[in-house]
C-alpha cells in the first residue's frame, strides 16, 4: 500500500506544482510533512538543503530521498516516476498541439498569468523552509549574507552553499 501511496502522493505532486522545483517545495511540505507525517518539517529543510547541493532537479532528488526512506529501492523509483510522469505527458501533449496553440490569444494569456503565480509559490516555499531553517542569530546572518552576495555581486551559488556550510560548521 505504502507503493501506491508514494506513486499517487508525488504524482499529485508533479501534476499540481506548476513552476518547477522550487514551486513544488510547498506542495511536498503540505504532503510529506503536514499530511503523511513522512519526514518533519526540520528534516525537509534538511532534505531540501541536500537536494539543493546534488547534481539534478531539486524535485526530483526530494522525491527520490522520500520514496527511498520511506520504502527502499522500489519507493524511490516510484515517487521519482510519480513526480515526473505528469510532466511527461504534459510536455507530450503540448508538444503535439504547440503549434496550435501558440497564435492562439487564450494560450498566450495563459502563460503570461502563470508567471506571477509561479514567483508566488517560490516565495510561499520559501517562507516555510526559512521558519524551520532560520532559526537564531548566525541563521539570520548567514541568510542576510548569502542573499545580498547572491542578489548584489552574482556569486555562483555553488561557492554561496560552500562558504554558509563552513560558516555553519565553525560556528555551533
Amino acid at each position: 500500500m505504502i507503493y501506491l501511496t508514494l506513486l499517487t502522493t508525488f504524482f499529485k505532486i508533479g501534476l499540481f506544482s506548476i513552476g518547477g522545483g522550487y514551486a513544488m517545495l510547498t506542495m511536498i511540505q503540505q504532503e510529506v510533512v503536514d499530511y503523511h507525517h513522512w519526514l518533519s518539517a526540520r528534516e525537509l529543510t534538511d532534505m531540501i538543503a541536500i537536494s539543493q547541493m546534488t547534481p539534478g532537479p531539486i524535485a526530483i532528488n526530494a522525491a527520490t530521498f522520500i520514496g527511498y526512506r520511506q520504502a527502499g529501492f522500489w519507493g524511490s523509483v516510484l515517487t521519482t516516476l510519480g513526480v515526473i510522469l505528469p510532466s511527461l505527458l504534459l510536455m507530450g501533449l503540448l508538444t503535439l498541439t504547440y503549434v496550435k496553440l501558440r497564435r492562439q490569444s487564450w494560450f498566450n494569456t495563459m502563460l503570461k498569468e502563470l508567471r506571477p503565480l509561479t514567483i508566488g509559490l517560490i516565495g510561499a516555499a520559501a517562507v516555510l523552509a526559512g521558519k524551520a531553517a532560520i532559526t537564531d542569530l548566525s541563521g539570520i546572518l548567514v541568510f542576510l549574507a548569502s542573499f545580498f552576495v547572491s542578489y548584489r555581486y552574482k556569486v555562483n551559488p555553488v561557492i554561496v552553499l560552500a562558504v554558509a556550510g563552513l560558516t555553519g560548521y565553525l560556528i555551533p
